[in-house]
């Protein structure tokens, strides 16, 4: 007869390999993370990418919330989908910081392949649940559409090991970057305060991917105004 303890003991590392694969992005070769990223961070796209681009921003930001709701869309399309621009983005909470802490929390109770979909959620409704009478009831609203039952919800809100890993982060930005506010946009190990149209990122990236600007259109020489057939043309009547 089979033992199966002794099964389930042989299948242990095997079934270990699948689960960390899933968590990490999975994939078959190749890096999983960019040599810029934390084991930690949460990012998206093509880990070999010639450009890096790591979002320090906070949940109750409002020009975090506008950057995400109208430049990024067209920023991932362009980019990120590419394969052209890996994307990195960290939590940098400002006032009230609480409840920034408490949207990330959640974020990443939804799991890295929930996290993005879910933070796009707390930006579309920021305004909800940050000036909420009962933010947690509203944080614990959103949660529940990633499927994130009341006990998971709990957890991922009390959870010091995401406080500490948060304080981390933001004194490294402080540290390295002199980041001060948000959202703010380190572009392979520069940080570029200006960015936030559409138009300057493209300006940034770019050049650091060997595109050169398309060159301005040559204005035209100004024509002589067409003489009306209906002038004066100065004779005397």
């Amino acid at each position: 007869m089979l033992n199966l303890r002794r099964l389930l003991f042989a299948l242990t590392p095997l079934l270990l390999s699948f689960i960390l694969a899933a968590c990490s992005g999975g994939g078959s070769g190749g890096a999983t993370r960019s040599s810029v990223e934390r084991d930690d961070d949460m990012a998206m796209g093509n880990p070999d990418a010639k450009v890096v681009m790591v979002e320090y921003a906070s949940l109750t930001c409002p020009h975090c919330a506008d950057f995400h709701k109208e430049v990024f869309p067209d920023l991932k399309k362009k980019y990120i989908d590419t394969g052209k621009m890996r994307f990195v983005f960290r939590q940098f909470p400002t006032p009230p910081v609480p409840y920034a802490v408490g949207g990330e929390a959640v974020a990443r109770c939804a799991g890295p392949d929930k996290y993005f979909d879910l933070l796009d959620i707390l930006y579309e409704k920021q305004r909800y649940w940050v000036t909420s009478n009962n933010p947690r009831k509203a944080l614990m609203e959103m949660a529940a559409t990633a499927g994130i039952s009341q006990e998971a919800f709990d957890a991922c809100v009390s959870d010091e090991a995401n406080i500490k890993r948060i304080q981390e982060v933001s004194k490294i930005a402080q540290d390295e970057f002199k980041i001060n506010g948000t959202p703010s946009f380190v572009i392979n190990g520069k940080l570029y305060p200006r960015v936030r149209t559409l138009e300057s990122f493209v300006e940034v990236i770019d050049p650091m991917l060997g595109i050169k600007a398309a060159p301005a259109p040559k204005e035209a020489p100004d024509a002589e105004p067409a003489k009306d057939a209906g002038a004066d043309d100065g004779a005397e009547h």
